[in-house]
Parts: structure tokens; sequence; C-alpha cells
């Protein structure tokens, strides 16, 4: 049996393209937003006493810094990896179901071990503290918190950018994405990814800090260039739908 032109899009899954489409641009608004932000509110507070006395002092600069506009961002990342999942795995379906599983449980341990959370809630407890046995406690559990995130993060950076090169390659010899924006994945992605090995296995904060600095551009057109790519395939599927 004769497979589906891989170049056509489902129908069924026209408003789902459209929807991620604009959810991926949404996100890199996002995530340019909060490279803004460090660029005018940087840099980040070292230690949880850091975070407390900022967190006191200028609450919104606090949450800006934290990425809280971007965390709920970074949940639109499930769209898009759903979605080139759909569409790459009619030519290339285990590696696609690999950065699949990559991508979901990468970004489920992003979004769950973000200190973000807790250092907002540890630091009302800080505030309404009247013991100093409690606020140092406080803190110690606020540098904790930081300290597991960092692995945490890491390891979710592994994962989920792992999933973008996999899913950047098979761009690369598929028919639907261009040959810019595969090789875009491949090196903003790419440099993220080798950036979380050695943060895993070194303490590399300069060279991590590079690595993220020169990938993030290529990262940010990759993510217009994809999202205006679904939300095209959205408009295709729309047209193929046979009449009635």
């Amino acid at each position: 049996m004769k497979s589906a032109d891989p170049t056509i899009p489902e129908p069924g899954w026209k408003n789902l393209y459209r929807i991620s489409g604009i959810a991926t641009l949404i996100m890199m608004v996002f995530f340019l937003f909060d490279t803004a932000i460090f660029f005018i509110l940087g840099p980040y507070p070292d230690s949880g006493q850091g975070w407390f006395d900022l967190l006191r002092d200028n609450r919104t600069a606090g949450l800006l810094l934290l990425s809280i506009p971007t965390l709920f961002g970074a949940m639109l990342y499930y769209l898009t990896f759903l979605c080139l999942f759909n569409i790459l795995r009619k030519d290339h379906a285990g590696f696609a179901a690999l950065a699949a599983l990559a991508a979901f449980v990468g970004l489920t341990i992003l979004i769950m071990i973000h200190p973000a959370y807790s250092i907002v809630q540890l630091s009302n407890q800080y505030a309404a503290a009247a013991e100093e046995t409690r606020r140092a406690a406080l803190v110690s559990a606020a540098q904790m918190k930081m300290a597991e995130a960092g692995v945490g993060l890491n390891i979710g950076g592994f994962l989920s950018e792992g999933a973008a090169v996999i899913f950047s390659i098979l761009m690369l010899h598929g028919k639907l994405f261009g040959k810019t924006t595969a090789w875009l994945g491949i090196a903003g992605h790419g440099l993220d990814f080798f950036r979380t090995v050695l943060n895993l296995v070194f303490v590399t904060e300069n060279i991590s800090a590079v690595l993220l600095m020169v990938g993030g551009l290529p990262q940010l057109i990759w993510l217009i260039l994809v999202g205006l790519k679904l939300i095209q395939l959205g408009r295709m599927a729309k047209k193929t739908e046979p009449s009635t």
C-alpha cells in the first residue's frame, strides 16, 4: 500500500498546526523578553538571601528575573514538539518518537524543577518570619532548592535540547522544512545541548554562558521559521480538505 504524500498535511491536524504555530511564535517572544530582562535588570542573585532581598525591595524585578512569564510560555513548547512529531514521523517514525519522548520528559523536568515557585514561597515565609533562626533556615532551604534546580534544569535541558537537535536533523532529510531551518536548529540547539553536557560533567560557567549566547540567536530564528511553517501547514491542510 502506497504511503500518503508527506508534503500534504493531514486535514485533521489543521487547527492544531495553526494553534501550535501561533504558540511557537508567542513562546519566541517570551524567550526574547526573558533575554531583554536579563540585560536590563540582571545579573541574577547568586544566593537565597539575594533573591529574598530582591523580592522584598523590587518584587516585580524579582519575578521577572525568576523567568515567571517565560516559565509559563515554555509550556507552549509541548504543542510545538507534538506537531513536529506528527509531521516528521511519516518518514522517520522511530527517531521522531524518540525525540518526542525526550522532549516531553525534558520539558516536564524543566517546568517542575524550576526554582521560581519555591523561591517565591520561601521569600513570602521569610518576610513573615520574626525569629532569626527561622529566617536562617529559610535561606538555607532556598540555597538547597537552587542547587537541586541547577542539576534538574541541566538534565531537562539535555533531553529537550537533544530532542530539538533530533527533530532538526529529521527536518534536514524531510520535505516540508527548508535546509535553513534544519541547520539553524542543529546549530542553535546543538550548542545548547553541548552546554548542558558540560554543565553536568564540569563546572564551566564562563563557557556555558558563551555557548548560551551564541546558540540563542539561531534558536530564536528556528522558532520563528518553525512557527510560520506550522501556520502555513494549517492553511494548506484546510485547502486540501475534500469538499462536501
